[in-house]
């Protein structure tokens, strides 16, 4: 034990309080990431044995669409997180119950709203012909996307344990009960897969098991923070209006990258067909690990910059800012270079088969993770900092323009163009532009009151 915390002390010697908190929360989303990436990674033999490789696109595509609960919150959970932090980093318990309290309320709003509104659509949209399935799986899709949706508005509420704990530097317990969620599913799915069950019930294993996760979550954090509970007593209207304003401007970003980046399976399923839809899930889930990876640094990062902002540390901010681009530079780089000449081999242990892709689109997705790392590394910091506008505005033209510009690329081109356009895109309209606008920015930062 006393060489444990001799080792801890030495180690804050090098990289701060909170440069450790970095890596301890970081050590938590580790296992947490590698879980998900063994049920990302682990399911898709079993599944695509099951299925076959019609039904396995399906899958991949429904699968996918559980990220859109991380816009459909109207960007009402970063607004929370960015308050908490910037509470707690002034030492403001009390803001901090008030802050999780509003917070949670207008979530649960939003997620009966829009419960309302599935129960009125889902039954009337013909979903096989929007996946481009047989008619003959009408029924079995119309299940199959129920249940995807249910999950999503019921994640809605469920996902701002995460943010919460995340803005007061506890996401390492957070993470513990997404790492239990990921097992249990990946678990569930492969006991499913080799009972031969339907896609109705290997959707609902994989989508809605890590809920069970996050309800344990949330009744931990009442627990253990009794200021985040609820009571009809402790209403503040002005910190409601604080976290709209905040959080409506997060929503446009999640939206414009949910249209950007979570579009691809929906429309090669759409245009190509599924089989196509799932040789891309198949390379795209490969390259996922790169920002994976890093996504262990961005999500506890961005509630620390918020934290230092709010005490004053501008010194702190602008080294790890610029640390932070450089390291996330040299390990998406190493990642795409080993994911990109090992890809037959990884691919081949992988789904016990030979995947017959095109070099192109290895490299497309290669030289896009790399890109995309840089500008998730800057816009960690621009979130952090509620310096939103700016990349509202650019969000606003990126992401229509990659849509349209994605789905001419499908049917002229083919699945090969799909990362390629993404990247230039991103480049042109995104990054480059927010790269030309920070040295104007870091003094505006360094004046304002957080």
């Amino acid at each position: 034990m006393i060489r444990k915390a001799f080792a801890g002390v030495r180690a804050s010697r090098y990289v701060g309080n909170r440069g450790m908190r970095i890596l301890h929360t970081g050590a938590w989303s580790l296992i947490a990431k590698v879980a998900a990436a063994a049920n990302l990674f682990l399911t898709v033999p079993f599944v695509l044995k099951a299925l076959g490789a019609d039904q396995f696109g399906v899958w991949t595509t429904l699968a996918s669409l559980i990220t859109f609960a991380g816009f459909l919150d109207f960007g009402l959970a970063n607004g929370t997180m960015n308050l908490v932090a910037s509470a707690h980093g002034r030492g403001d318990g009390e803001r901090v119950g008030v802050i999780v309290r509003e917070g949670r309320r207008t979530l649960v709003r939003i997620a009966l709203f829009l419960g309302v509104i599935a129960l009125a659509v889902v039954p009337w949209v013909p979903w096989h012909q929007l996946l481009g399935v047989p008619e003959s799986m009408a029924s079995t899709t119309r299940v199959s996307i129920g249940i995807v949706i249910a999950t999503i508005i019921l994640a809605i509420p469920l996902n701002l344990a995460t943010r919460i704990q995340l803005g007061m530097g506890q996401g390492d317990r957070a993470y513990r009960w997404q790492a239990i969620g990921q097992i249990l599913a990946a678990c569930l799915v492969i006991v499913l897969a080799r009972a031969q069950a339907g896609l109705e019930l290997l959707v609902a294993a994989t989508v809605a098991t890590p809920l069970l996760a996050s309800i344990a979550n949330n009744i931990h954090l009442s627990r253990s923070f009794p200021a985040s509970r609820t009571t009809a007593q402790s209403r503040d209207p002005s910190v409601a209006a604080a976290i709209r304003k905040e959080g409506l401007l997060f929503f446009v970003l999640q939206l414009s990258a949910a249209f950007a980046f979570s579009m691809d399976l929906p429309l090669i399923s759409a245009l190509r067909g599924p089989e196509e839809a799932g040789q891309y899930a198949i390379v795209q889930r490969l390259f996922s690990v790169i920002p994976m990876t890093l996504g262990l640094v961005w999500m506890p990062l961005w509630p620390l910059y918020r934290q230092a902002l709010a005490a004053g540390d501008h010194g702190w901010v602008r080294r790890t800012l610029r640390g932070s681009m450089l390291a996330a530079l040299g390990i998406a780089s190493i990642g795409a270079l080993v994911l990109g000449f090992g890809f037959d081999w990884i691919a081949g242990v992988w789904i016990q088969d030979t995947l017959d892709v095109s070099g192109y689109l290895i490299l497309g997705f290669a030289l896009w993770c790399v890109v995309d790392a840089a500008g998730t590394a800057l816009a960690t910091f621009l979130n952090a900092a509620s310096i939103v506008r700016y990349q509202v505005v650019l969000a606003g033209i990126f992401a229509p323009s990659c849509l349209i510009a994605k789905a001419w690329a499908i049917e002229s081109l083919g699945i090969v163009a799909v990362p390629w356009v993404t990247m230039t895109t991103y480049l042109c309209i995104s990054l480059i532009p927010m790269l030309l606008f920070l040295p104007r920015l870091l003094p505006r930062v360094a004046t304002r009151q957080y």
